[in-house]
C-alpha cells in the first residue's frame, strides 16, 4: 500500500510549449499592422460621423436645436478623428522603437549605417 502512494505523489512535468519565439522585428510589424487596422476603422468611422453631421445640418432647415446638434456632431467627429490620428503616430512611433529603426539616422537597403 505505502507503494501505491509513492506513484501517486511523482510530478509529472509539463510537457514544453511549441511553437518559436518572437523576435523584435515580428513585434514591431505586427504592431505595425493592428495599428494601421485600427486606425483604417477609426477614420472610416469619423468619415460616416462627418458625413452624417452633414445631413443633418441639411435636415435642420430653420431649427436651431438640430443645427446646433449638427455642428456638435461635427466638431465631434474631427476631435475623434484628430485623436485617431494622433494615435496612429504614437503607435509607429513605439514600433520604430521597438525595432530600432527609430534612432537610425541613415538606412540603406533596409540597414542601418549610421
Amino acid at each position: 500500500m505505502l507503494k501505491f502512494f509513492q506513484i501517486a505523489q511523482i510530478v509529472i512535468p509539463p510537457p514544453p510549449v511549441a511553437g518559436r519565439g518572437l523576435t523584435l522585428a515580428e513585434l514591431g510589424s505586427l504592431i505595425a499592422i493592428v495599428g494601421s487596422f485600427l486606425t483604417n476603422v477609426a477614420v472610416i468611422g469619423a468619415i460616416i460621423a462627418i458625413i452624417i453631421s452633414g445631413v443633418m445640418y441639411m435636415r435642420a432647415g430653420s431649427d436651431t436645436t438640430k443645427i446646433t446638434s449638427a455642428k456638435t456632431w461635427l466638431w465631434n467627429s474631427l476631435i475623434g478623428a484628430l485623436i485617431v490620428l494622433g494615435v496612429g503616430v504614437i503607435i509607429n512611433t513605439i514600433a520604430n522603437v521597438v525595432t530600432r529603426e527609430f534612432f537610425c539616422r541613415l538606412s540603406i537597403l533596409g540597414q542601418c549605417i549610421f
